[in-house]
């Protein structure tokens, strides 16, 4: 028994972390809707009906977003959505999703402690950095009331993207090459993470600078190398759909001082161990304060690295706040964080990692209290976001699942003709007439019903009523145009002025049913 502990302790008790975070939701057999829940589920629902029709890649928002060809999963990319997809055909919807969530959160745990692992060589600085950072508030927020599973899985990578930078410096190690392949994993995951994890690896290496050598930097420039060509694919895809229209960048409602946090109320949030309710309640969890706290004794230390990481890991909580002077760099490239509390992920990292090596040396029993607080803190913060939270609407039954994770409005990625004249931060969660299916009949506004609208792969099928028989009809259908839609011969496309799609045709009868192929 003793023996069995020692080789397996650790790992069951990384089980156990999971299943205690998992319980309350399969046991209320709900999804709760976060704030992106339902943008993810009808990515995942694109994908899993573009397989079911026999594809390998998704459709091109044909059979999810209100079916009006919006081309997200060209520029938000799905790689780990196959999971989920997968699930989906053994599993009803709702059982599938969670189980997509418990396998990765199992996989960070995993991850988060063969990474340190093989970095310190210590099996308690490992369990303990996966426990703090898989127990911590940012990264539960990922699961629940965010919803951002994207993020999620990307924040998974970063201990081994880290361990791949770490190896860069050692002379005898091919490990250095985790860097760019957790690099290529992340870009085919959340785009926006590849821009914050480089910002941190950047920040490391100006700190190290006294480390680099010749071979530091052909290792570097490999693994850029390695990283751009395996993401050309995904990149030349994205550039190749705006290179034919202009699209709308996903949109913040405010500039970015006025999404920074306060920082009172991200340390009383944080002291509460609080499910956020807003965007601006958003914080390092009761976990990860404390830990941040007890790592400043790190400074009376002679551990330049570790000193390093607990700077960083205060850095970005400065980041995160309304104290960074944020309105200067509205109007740069730096916006495009969109929220500057995404540098909590980053903070999380640093703090965990730094308990977990001063912590190290203390005993089994310390470090087994350690994981049973982590983990009844956040089995409390799951039930208390499951059950007590009267903000989040939940899936309770597949009828509703379908109906939420095919219908999502969303303007970002439209193309930016879509919105002219709009003001794009009021409306980018609004129902227009284009979500409602609202078609222009030779000058005629008509509303197409469900049973007219038939979405298939990369094409929407219309069955178009009251035409002049015999004369040339004009046709504004409810499907974005991204310059490349088409129909069969003898019906002209194109798009319209608002990024819809006019057909003309002379039609045999007043009824007609007409493809478009959206590209």
């Amino acid at each position: 028994m003793i023996k069995i502990y020692k080789n397996y302790g650790y790992p069951i008790l990384l089980v156990i972390n999971t299943l205690l975070l998992y319980v309350y939701l399969f046991k209320a057999k709900v999804i709760p809707l976060g704030w992106d829940t339902q943008f993810h589920l009808n990515r995942i629902e694109e994908l899993y009906r573009s397989i079911q029709a026999g594809h390998v890649f998704s459709s091109t928002g044909t059979y999810t977003f209100s079916s009006i060809g919006l081309a997200i999963n060209r520029f938000y990319p799905y790689l780990f959505l196959y999971l989920f997809a997968i699930l989906r055909f053994i599993f009803n919807p709702i059982i599938a999703y969670n189980l997509g969530c418990f396998i990765l959160t199992l996989a960070s745990l995993f991850i988060s402690y063969f990474s340190v692992r093989s970095l310190t060589k210590s099996n308690k600085t490992a369990f303990l950095f996966s426990v703090i950072y898989n127990n911590s508030g940012y990264l539960l927020l990922q699961i629940s009331m965010r919803g951002d599973i994207a993020e999620y899985i990307a924040l998974i990578l970063l201990p081994l993207i880290f361990v791949g930078y770490k190896k860069l410096f050692s002379s005898s190690s091919y490990q250095w090459l985790w860097l760019p392949l957790g690099m290529i994993l992340v870009c085919y995951t959340h785009i926006l993470s590849v821009v914050l994890f480089t910002f941190f690896l950047l920040c490391l290496f100006v700190l190290e600078y006294n480390k680099i050598t010749l071979l530091v930097i052909k290792r570097l420039l490999i693994s850029i190398g390695i990283t751009v060509v395996f993401c050309l694919p995904l990149l030349v895809t994205m550039l190749k759909a705006r290179s034919r229209t202009s699209v709308i960048i996903p949109i913040v409602p405010d500039v970015l001082i006025n999404e920074a946090l306060s920082p009172s109320n991200l340390l009383l949030n944080s002291l509460n161990n609080a499910s956020p309710n807003n965007l601006l309640d958003v914080n390092l969890g009761l976990v990860v304060t404390i830990v941040s706290v007890f790592g400043i004794s790190v400074f009376r230390s002679k551990n330049q690295n570790l000193i390093n990481l607990e700077c960083l890991g205060i850095f970005f909580v400065v980041l995160s706040t309304n104290i960074f002077p944020w309105f200067v760099f509205q109007n740069t490239p730096m916006n495009v964080i969109q929220f500057p509390w995404r540098f909590l992920g980053l903070a999380t990292f640093c703090f965990s990692l730094v308990f977990a090596k001063l912590c190290s040396t203390k005993t089994n029993w310390i470090i087994s209290m350690v994981w049973l607080i982590a983990c009844m803190i956040s089995f409390t913060y799951m039930h208390q976001y499951i059950y007590n939270s009267q903000v989040v609407q939940k899936i309770d039954n597949i009828s509703l699942y379908r109906k939420i994770a095919t219908n999502a409005v969303y303007t970002d990625y439209m193309p930016s003709s879509t919105l002219n004249g709009m003001n794009k931060s009021k409306v980018f969660r609004s129902r227009l007439n284009i979500h409602r299916h609202v078609a222009n009949i030779n000058g005629k506004s008509i509303q197409l019903s469900e049973k007219n609208v038939v979405p298939k792969y990369n094409s929407i099928q219309y069955r178009l009523k009251g035409l002049k028989k015999g004369k040339v009809n004009k046709i504004i259908l409810p499907v974005l145009n991204y310059g490349e839609n088409h129909s069969v011969s003898g019906i002209k496309v194109k798009p319209s002025a608002n990024g819809e799609t006019v057909v003309t045709f002379v039609p045999k009868s007043s009824t007609q049913v007409i493809d478009i192929y959206v590209k």
